[in-house]
Order: C-alpha cells, then structure tokens, then sequence
C-alpha cells in the first residue's frame, strides 16, 4: 500500500455503508485519493447518524455492514490502490442501555467490573449520588415523569428478567432489589403498577434500591457525577489511562492495523483524554510493535496517526506525542486568514460595534461567556474540581493562606481566561492522590469549557466577519500575512510534513468555500456596510423586536446568505428559494440556541424563534420582499466570481503545501454548506464521476474557466494536481519548501513557492486579495484581467535561473510558458493569463 498522500473524509451512517463506498472506488482513484479516511466505524447506539456514540467498541457496527463489509471495502480498495483510515473514540462512549459496560454499571455499581472504566466520581459533593450514577435522561424530574405513569416495571419475555422501563428506554435492576410476589411474574408486575398510590411508592423504592439515580436531563448541569464529552449528557468518559481500559477500546483497532484492513488512525477529542501525551505514545507504540506482522506490502509504511487537536496561533503539538501531526484546523485557519484583507479591521469592527452596540471583542466575550457556562452548564465539574483542590489542602498539599471562596474566585478566573484549550502536566510525574486528581479534572475542564464557549457560543453572537468565526480561528484576527503564512509551512516541512491539511471537515461552521466567499467582504468593507446597512434598515419588513442584539443577528443571517447563496440561484426561481430557506431555517434556529441570547438550548424561546423563523421566510419567499431578496442575490453574485478565485487559491495551497491533504466530501464542487446537519447531506457521487470521466490528461484547466458555476474547474485542479503527488510522492511528502520572491506593482496580491527534492520541483502560485480586479471584469470570470498584473513577477531560485516551465494545469501538451522578463523573472502576466492559479514544472534549464 502506497504512503498516505491524500485522504477523502466520508461520513458512514446506515444510508451509506462500506457497499456504498465500494461502488464509487474507481471515482475516489480517479480524484486522486490515496486513503479513505472513515468516520467511527465501531458499533454505535442504534439510529446514530455519525459514529461519535459508541456502545460497542470491540465490534465494526453491523449497520454499516459489520466487520465483512469492513474488509470487503479494504480489499476492493487496495485493487486501486487505496487504503483506509480510521477515526477512532477513545475518549467517550454512549451511556445507553445497548453498552453492555455501562449496563453493568448501573446494575451492579461499585461491584461492577466496569464501575473504574468509565470516569465516575463515586463520592461526589452532592450525598445522595454516593456510591451511585446520576442518570439525567428524563424529560423531567423523576417524580413527575413516575406521577404521568413514564416509568414502569417490565419484564423481558425472552429470558423473563424484569427492568425497568423510563420513557421507553430500558433501565437494569441491582440483584436483590426487587420484591417478587408469588412464582409468577406478573404477579410481581401487577404489585408494581403504576395504577395506585402505593403501587407508586413501591415503585418509587425501587428506584431508590438502584445503583443509578434517574432524573430529568436539566439536572446534570448542576448534579452530574462522571465526565461527559462537552456538556452532552448521553456520552460518558471512558478511562483509557488504565491499560486494561484501553487495551478493550483499541483491541480491534490494532487487530484490523495488524491484519492490513487500515493504515492509519485519526484520534477524536484527545484534549478529553487524561494523558494526551502518554496516550498518543501508548498507541503509537502499539500499532508499531504490529507493524511487522502486517501482511506483505504493507510493512514498509510507519502507521499514521494524528490527533483532532485545536491549537492556539503560537502552540505546536509536541513532538513527545509521536502523532504525526493534528487534522489540520490550524491549516485550516491559516490558509483561509492568508486569503483575507487585514486592512478592512477598523471599518468591520466600527460596523460591527454599531450594529450590535456591543464593543467587546471576541475574546473579552469568550470569558464573559466561560463565566456564564461555568454557572450554569459545568456547575458539576465545577463543584467536583472545587472539592479535589480542598481535599489537596488538606492532605499534603501547599498550605494556601485563603478559604474556599477565594479559591473558587481564584479558580474561575483561571478558567475564564486560559489562552490554550488545556495544559499539558503530567500526571505520572505525581504521586496518586487529590491534588493529581484535581490537577486531572482541571485539565479535562477546561477543554469543554473552551470549545463550548468559543466555538459553540460566540462564534454564533460575534458578527464582525463570520468567516473568520470558524473551528481552530481566532474572530479577532482578520488576517495572516503572506509571511506569516510562509512561516508556517517551512515549520510545517521540518517539524510535521505529515500532518493533515484541511479546509472543511465534518465539524465545520460553514463549507470552505463559503469562507472563501465571505473573505471577499474584508477587501469591499465599504461596498458591504453600505449594503447591510440598507438591508437592516429596509422599511416594511417586520420583525418582532428591535434591539441591537437581534440587528446583530440578523447582521449575522445577512452574511451567511450572501455566502451560502447557491451560484445557480435566482430570485424568481421560487423552487430554489424554498429549498435555500429551509437550510437557513435549520442554521438559524441552531445559530439563535448556540448563541444562548435569544434563545437556548436548555430554555428554548419558542415564540421568538418562531418569529425569526417568520422573518426569514417573508424575507426570502414574501412576493412583496422580492426586492431585498433581489438585493442580496445580486450582492452575492457580484463577489460569486471572487470567491471562486479564493476556492481556487485555497484548494491548490491545500494540495501542494507541506502535509497531507484533506478533501472533505462533496467538497470536491463547492462546497457552500453550513453547520452540521447541512454539511454531512448526501453526495450524488454518480454525478461526480460522469463530470470527471469528460476530462483526461491533455485537457487544459482553462477550458473548463468559462463554466466555474458548475465547479467542474475545482474538481479538475483537484484530480490534476492529485495525480501529479501520485506520480511524484517524495516531492510533497519530504520535498523542501522553499517562498519565492514576487515583486512589482501588485506584488501583495500573489503567493508563490517551491517544492522540491532532488532533482524534482515546482512552482506554486496563487493569487490573493484581488477582488476589486475581479469584479471589475466583464464578463464575470474568477480571476483578473492579465494586463492588471503589470510587471509583478516570481523570481525563481537560483537552481532554476534560465529554466523553462510549463503549466501542469494546461494538460499534457500545454504550452512552455515563454512570459520570463531580463532577470529571469516569472511575469504574471502570463502565467495567470488563463488560469487563477499555477502549477509550474521545469522542463529544461
């Protein structure tokens, strides 16, 4: 099997299974792909749409078809000579009656041999969860749902074992805790109906004889007693540092690694984890000390291994973790900020701050809003992490001249404003004890806390410019230079040239060309303030409530419909404008509960979201409004071009920079999704495959320019230039990188680099910030005038002075690019003539 050179990320559910993906193998090849990179595979809770909610970790989920689809996949794959990569959960599983672990748990609790597998406080603060789990799965307290007669005694017809039956979900019963009438068992049923009011007493005590206490799923904000992943109350951390815990989860894992099923694992969520480092090292070695019983051919290859890991703009992942590199948010980031216009920061956040009437930045917001989630959505953790620092105290700890209340200040102001989502200590180098569990549980917090405040609050309330409000960014940053951008890659190329490269995942807040599109606006300010500004303003449309906070929200719904908008889209066209506003619809009410203003999730507002959901569809189907909706549908196509330009510049750096790239399905056309469920649609890659089959290795990208709304011209850049890392892999798996000089009059507005090894190179360059050229062409094409380059130029290296190149994006018999001034300058001029972007080989020096 060949290196990983190029994953496609594929989301698996039960309408699309390993048969499925064998039907369109031949695809995948053509594009270029190296390896599928497969959502969770492991046995998932039944009905799960993605994989995240384990309940079976030793078993591939038969709804995806079981271990022999599994490995039917993998040997039709590797007749393409295409390998898998698997997206594992070590961090949680799914707290459902189907997980034998946690069903163990909750009949046997401390006595069970999974009470210490799973992360459970068995002493917490609050008395009556001693020695119990909270189990806050109810729609309301347990007394009322057992007062509406939800809760009943039941008995299993198959083996005739009674359980417990709560709002349809099935509950075990601790041995020795029921009272049994007579020798037959519904005589034991009928002492439990729900139908008396000592019936429900009995009823009511045999809840209480439980090892888990039920209560309504409000409840586990302030009482939970086991770490959920973020504050989702069916997903129970699992305690993979205890090596028989983690030998369980990873069992088939490694089998199908040594039996040549994969190649390779992406870790989910290793911020949850206890010991990231000690983890990533356990695996690693793990899989390595298999390598060597891996099936011939496939032995040769290290496995490879990266972690979903969300860095801040100066952290780099250690190298003590022996991963590869993170899946590529923080690529993420910075080919997206490279590709925005820093000048536009005043007048953006002037707008912004007028509209919203909020003068808060993103980052004083995150902690006004750590704060908040702090007391109200991780009150358990909180109070838990608050009683482990007390008990350090007071068992060996230093001596800490202050009581309880200044600690808990003291506490939560090092949580409001942490700049990283964790720490890193290690837990090893401490003695067991509470202060090492109070070190642990800070370091578990703070992630949760992190993302839930940052990601899944503000980037859904801060409007400044909502491309920039996205998975491993930063929304107070507009920009990166050209530089900086550079920087990173030649770090990259030393330090993690196998880290992943991607620019949407399924995690994303908006499709990345979405992204693309919206950085256009950081090059118009002006053009754009004045367009919101009239669209807020626009007399006749009503809504129900005119502060500065629901400006600010319909500021935001602005700019998510000009960047979502299709690019086959007109006004007129009622059909297309339905189908557009139900997906608004369905990221609205998700943006208006994640930005916990208007509404939330814990306390929905029905009636305003009802309302906002009226305002959308009069503002984009009410015959009377066509002229706003007419508005921002031309506004969106005015930038449409510029945005493609932008696409195009993102994919080709995504392909060729240092690192493996990431194509995200579907997102090979343009992707102008926004947040999950929108972004994980079905993909009609039948049709994909017939737009590809029309074009082989002599067709020039150029021809393809003209019709850019189809986005034949992004699927082509990406099999063509995946093709070329097919044929030359070394280049771009340990190739140099190397920024080449532009000069000239437009000299800000191209990047341009090498790639080389040995005796193998070439020259990258794409354009930036060119929008105004862009929409001043006419027709409407996605890249500027050639005249407007003037005399910018790339200078190449030394090694390639007097070099002729040719385009490998014009196709096998494109022509030799002759446009080299007196210095041996590359001019733009030229080699941007035809396309946006270029891919240069020498053919001689």
């Amino acid at each position: 099997m060949s290196l990983v050179r190029a994953t496609l990320r594929l989301q698996l559910s039960a309408g699309f299974t390993f048969a499925d993906v064998r039907q369109h193998l031949s695809y995948f090849s053509s594009l270029g792909i190296s390896h599928l990179y497969l959502s969770p595979v492991s046995t998932a809770r039944p009905g799960s749409t993605h994989g995240y909610d384990v309940i079976d970790h030793s078993a591939v989920s038969p709804a995806l078809g079981g271990e022999h689809g599994l490995r039917a996949l993998a040997e039709s794959a590797r007749a393409f000579d295409i390998g898998i990569v698997l997206d594992i959960v070590p961090n949680h599983m799914a707290a459902h009656p189907d997980n034998v672990w946690w069903a163990d748990v909750l009949r046997h609790g401390l006595d069970s041999p999974y009470a210490s597998w799973f992360d459970i406080d068995w002493s917490p603060p609050v008395h009556t969860l001693q020695g119990r789990v909270l189990a806050p799965f109810l729609s309301g307290s347990c007394r009322s749902v057992l007062a509406a007669g939800r809760i009943r005694l039941a008995l299993d017809e198959y083996d005739e074992t009674f359980f417990i039956e709560a709002e349809g979900m099935r509950y075990p019963i601790a041995p020795g805790s029921l009272e049994e009438n007579g020798e037959f068992p519904q005589d034991t049923l009928k002492l439990y109906e729900n139908n008396t009011l000592a019936n429900r007493h009995r009823l009511e005590a045999l809840l209480a004889r439980q090892h888990y206490r039920l209560s309504g799923w409000r409840l586990a904000a302030r009482c939970i007693n086991w770490r959920r992943f973020f504050e989702i109350n069916d997903l129970i951390g699992v305690r993979v540092e205890e090596p028989s815990v983690f030998d369980a989860v990873h069992a088939l894992t490694l089998r199908l690694y040594e039996e040549g099923v994969i190649d390779g694992v992406r870790i989910d969520h290793v911020d949850g984890l206890a010991d990231p480092s000690g983890y990533c090292r356990r695996l690693r070695e793990a899989l390595d000390v298999r390598t060597p019983g891996r099936p011939e051919g496939r032995r040769h290859q290290q496995v490879w291994l990266v972690v979903e890991k969300i860095l801040a703009a100066d952290e780099h992942l250690p190298d003590s973790w022996k991963a590869d590199g993170t899946t590529g948010y923080d690529f993420m980031d910075q080919v997206s900020a490279v590709l925005h216009d820093a000048c536009s920061e005043t007048a953006l956040t002037h707008a912004w701050q007028e509209v919203s009437g909020d003068p808060c930045n993103a980052a004083e917001q995150v902690w006004q809003v750590r704060r908040r989630l702090l007391r109200r959505h991780f009150v358990a953790e909180r109070r838990t992490l608050l009683k482990n620092i007390e008990a350090s105290k007071r068992f060996g700890g230093p001596a800490l001249p202050w009581g309880p209340s200044l600690t808990a200040a003291m506490l939560d102001g090092v949580l409001c404003t942490l700049p990283v989502y964790r720490s890193y200590i290690d837990l090893n180098t401490m003695p067991p004890g509470p202060q090492r569990e109070a070190v642990k549980r800070f370091q578990q917090l703070t992630p949760p806390l992190a993302a839930k405040s940052q990601e899944d609050t503000v980037f859904y309330r801060y409007g400044r410019l909502i491309s920039r409000n996205e998975v491993g960014s930063d929304p107070d940053t507009i920009a990166l230079s050209p530089s900086a951008f550079h920087s990173a890659n030649v770090w990259r190329a030393r330090h993690a040239p196998r880290s992943m490269l991607a620019t949407a995942t399924h995690d994303h807040k908006r499709g990345e060309d979405v992204r693309a599109r919206l950085a256009v606006l950081s090059e118009i300010p002006a053009a754009w303030i004045q367009a919101s500004r009239s669209w807020l303003h626009r007399p006749g449309l009503a809504f129900p409530l005119t502060s500065k906070l629901q400006a600010g929200e319909r500021y935001i719904l602005f700019q998510t419909m000009v960047g979502a908008w299709p690019l086959d889209l007109s006004p007129d066209d009622h059909a297309g404008l339905l189908a557009y506003v139900q997906r608004l619809a369905q990221w609205r009410l998700k943006a208006l509960r994640e930005a916990k203003q208007s509404s939330d999730w814990l306390v929905p507002d029905r009636w305003y979201e009802q309302k906002a959901e009226d305002y959308l569809v009069s503002l984009v189907l009410d015959r009377s409004e066509r002229p706003l909706i007419g508005d921002i549908g031309r506004f969106a196509a005015s930038i449409a071009p510029s945005g493609v330009m932008n696409s195009l510049a993102q994919t080709l750096l995504r392909l060729t920079v240092p690192g493996v790239p990431d194509l995200y399905q579907g997102a090979e056309g343009w992707d102008l999704s926004l947040v999950d469920p929108d972004n994980r649609r079905p993909v009609d890659f039948t049709a994909r495959s017939a737009m590809l089959a029309l074009l082989d290795a002599t067709t020039d990208l150029a021809q393809l320019l003209p019709e850019w709304r189809t986005g034949a011209i992004k699927q082509a850049l990406i099999a063509r230039v995946l093709g070329l890392r097919r044929k030359q892999p070394e280049l771009f798996d340990v190739g140099g990188y190397l920024p080449l000089d532009v000069s000239g009059a437009r000299k800000e507005h191209a990047l341009a680099f090498l790639r080389t090894w040995r005796d193998q190179s070439v020259v990258v360059i794409v354009p930036r910030v060119c929008a105004e050229a862009v929409m001043a062409r006419v027709p409407a094409l996605p890249m500027p005038e050639p005249a407007w380059w003037q005399d910018t130029a790339v200078t190449p290296p030394t090694q390639l002075k007097g070099a002729r190149f040719a385009d490998v994006l014009a196709g096998s018999a494109g022509k030799v690019l002759t446009g080299v001034d007196a210095d041996g300058r590359l001019l733009l001029s030229d080699v941007l003539s035809a396309l946006p972007v270029a891919v240069l080989r020498p053919t001689a020096v």
